[in-house]
């Protein structure tokens, strides 16, 4: 009963804030989500609105995933260091503000996404700020003859992993992911380990397909063991209250 009432309210005056109607029409686990959680600007219609949006963008699970992001942009960083100019590939990069804080210019960036709003948003972004470095191109990580690049130094999974429900999901895009790369190449991922209330945001919010959020928690050492045939070895793993940050080297 408390779920069908915070339901309720979400899909009404919930909708005063900007963050709870912008979840509701994209997914509240949408790359188009997440840019939004990262500003973490407060905004709605009236004053109760913007309070609603401060409240939802303060939950604790939106910290854990600003802090996840300071965590990635850091091992990228550190994983751009070992090459010279290399290739980066985000498989599903959504708008991709963490590429944006990555220094100009050291990598050619191929910010890949399936939904076209964020390609199209990442596109505008890129031309405003100048960062001729990052291509937004429209990608498919499941199906390989439809990737936006067939080659990379360094590929990036960031908030991805955390939102495929299925195990064979995961096991197709390391597959593909490893198809495209050689030894010496780095896989920068990241992948939730934890959550306070699972039954909440299936009974009351729904994901980017317009389903009833299903979150499935895996911890991330489930992740290298199924990279591991591939050749990839954990090289960093950072972690917070929620999330797992790593970087894999291939062999």
């Amino acid at each position: 009963m408390k779920y069908q009432i915070l339901r309720f309210l979400l899909k009404t005056v919930g909708k005063l804030s900007k963050g709870i109607s912008l979840g509701w029409r994209t997914g509240f686990d949408s790359g188009v989500m997440l840019e939004y959680v990262y500003e973490n600007k407060p905004q709605g219609i009236t004053p109760l609105g913007v309070l609603i949006d401060r409240i939802y963008l303060s939950n604790k699970v939106w910290d854990g995933v600003r802090s996840r992001r300071q965590m990635l942009v850091t091992q990228l960083n550190d994983a751009i260091s070992n090459y010279n100019h290399p290739q980066v590939f985000d498989l599903a990069a959504g708008v991709g503000s963490y590429l944006f804080l990555l220094p100009f210019d050291r990598a050619t960036i191929i910010a890949g996404d399936y939904n076209d709003e964020a390609v199209t948003q990442g596109k505008a972004k890129a031309t405003n700020q100048g960062r001729s470095d990052i291509i937004f191109k429209h990608n498919d990580a499941f199906n390989l003859s439809a990737f936006a690049s067939q080659k990379a130094d360094i590929l990036v999974s960031s908030g991805f992993f955390d939102i495929l429900t299925e195990d064979e999901q995961i096991k197709k895009v390391l597959n593909n992911g490893s198809a495209i790369t050689q030894p010496g190449a780095r896989w920068v991922f990241t992948i939730e380990e934890n959550h306070p209330d699972l039954k909440l945001l299936q009974e009351t919010l729904v994901d980017l397909n317009q389903k009833p959020w299903k979150l499935v928690l895996r911890p991330a050492q489930q992740l290298i063991d199924w990279a591991k045939p591939y050749g990839w070895e954990l090289e960093t793993l950072q972690r917070n209250d929620y999330f797992a940050v790593g970087t894999m080297v291939k062999r």
